[in-house]
């Protein structure tokens, strides 16, 4: 059964349940009314709930509602008359014409509407019709006094425990919405950049950007697929997570998109969805302190990892693509360059095309390594990043 159904049920459980123990918990009233045959009859009403509870536990769910409500209404039905209109009992019309609506799933609206409408028109016609002739013994005046508010009060407080589990479920179901709802936000803001989720959310479709300027990182850690051949695959999945989660906050911190993992290969951009103009500073950036964490996961764990990193500076266009499994990816030369950079690049290293080098301009110290062949694109003038240039012998070259 779906949660959400499930409190249908419970409702119809209480309400047999309130109907057992009120209508058993009249019986010794009605002795107060000197004819033996109203608490009996109390009994046997008592008894006709009974097989809710039974139908419910076999789960003939349906079955089980009808019965409760068919079966007090048809209770009602004989109490007025047997016992006539002295104790208002055919007020309990207007809890049968409410409790359809509370103890059936929405799929059954039919039904609902039709027991509610049965109940409506037999409260319309028995006070239409006046003092309907008692086929049961007559109570004293001074005995009604007594029974009636008793009767009402039953009335009343079957209505308030309706209402309130009616409100409490609503109120579970709303919170249950709103978590699952903060949490499917979780999930899409850690799967897209936020302003693409908001697009995605508004308009749907595909999304494309044009970007004449961003900065492309690849990572690869040097001989992974080698290693992990070796070793237990928990222990694979373990190290790439810690390795890959600090690479998350890093990029977190330098304000940079992650673009996607790729096996033991990570991708970052700066630049985008937001454009900026340092760029390439801050990947860079993102490529200095990737290498510490690499260090610091050697020593922290007694491993010998070594990464590739590989930059390239210019223009991608970027966006979410597809019906399922959304992704914010990036297409372009721009990015395949990159992938280059990495792959022809030296562990430990952070290795540069002339573009990227001239985005960065005399922040950071630079070797050459001349002009190399690089697969798909030819002939490339590269570069390795040695280390930032402090302000102050920045300040000195510039004068």
């Amino acid at each position: 059964m779906l949660p959400s159904e499930a409190r249908y049920v419970v409702l119809t459980n209480i309400v047999a349940v309130l109907g057992v123990v009120f209508t058993l918990g009249f019986a010794p009233v009605l002795v107060l009314s000197r004819e033996p045959i109203y608490p009996v009859l109390q009994v046997g009403y008592a008894l006709g709930y009974l097989p809710v509870l039974w139908l419910n536990h076999r789960r003939h769910h349906v079955a089980a509602t009808t019965w409760l409500l068919l079966g007090s209404h048809l209770l009602v039905v004989s109490q007025v008359l047997v016992e006539g209109r002295g104790f208002d009992v055919h007020l309990f019309f207007m809890l049968h014409a409410m409790l359809p609506f509370l103890v059936f799933a929405p799929r059954h609206d039919r039904l609902m509407f039709t027991l509610s409408a049965l109940a409506g028109l037999d409260l319309i016609v028995v006070v239409a019709l006046g003092n309907l002739p008692q086929l049961g013994p007559v109570i004293a005046d001074d005995r009604q006094v007594i029974i009636r508010p008793i009767l009402l009060g039953g009335l009343f407080a079957t209505l308030a425990v309706c209402a309130y589990y009616a409100r409490r479920a609503t109120l579970i179901a709303e919170e249950r919405l709103d978590r699952a709802h903060e949490r499917s936000e979780e999930l899409l803001l850690n799967i897209l950049p936020a302003t693409i989720a908001g697009r995605l959310k508004a308009s749907g479709g595909t999304i494309a950007d044009g970007f004449a300027e961003v900065t492309v990182l690849f990572a690869d850690i040097v001989g992974f697929t080698t290693m992990s051949a070796k070793l237990e695959p928990g222990r694979v999945v373990a190290m790439l997570n810690e390795l890959f989660c600090s690479f998350d906050d890093l990029a977190d911190q330098l304000g940079l998109e992650k673009i996607k993992t790729i096996g033991d290969c990570y991708m970052v951009a700066g630049g985008l969805p937001a454009p900026r103009h340092d760029h390439a500073d801050a990947v860079a950036s993102m490529g200095f302190a990737m290498l510490r964490a690499v260090r610091e996961f050697n020593a922290r764990r007694g491993e010998s990892l070594a990464i590739r990193v590989g930059i390239h500076s210019g223009p991608v266009v970027a966006g979410v693509i597809g019906k399922r499994k959304f992704v914010y990816d990036m297409w372009g030369d721009t990015v395949n360059t990159a992938s280059r950079m990495e792959s022809h690049g030296v562990p430990n290293a952070i290795h540069i095309t002339d573009d990227c080098r001239r985005q960065l301009g005399n922040k950071f110290h630079f070797t050459s390594r001349g002009t190399m062949e690089i697969k798909g694109k030819g002939a490339m003038e590269t570069w390795l990043i040695d280390e930032p240039i402090e302000p102050a012998s920045s300040a000195r070259a510039a004068s």
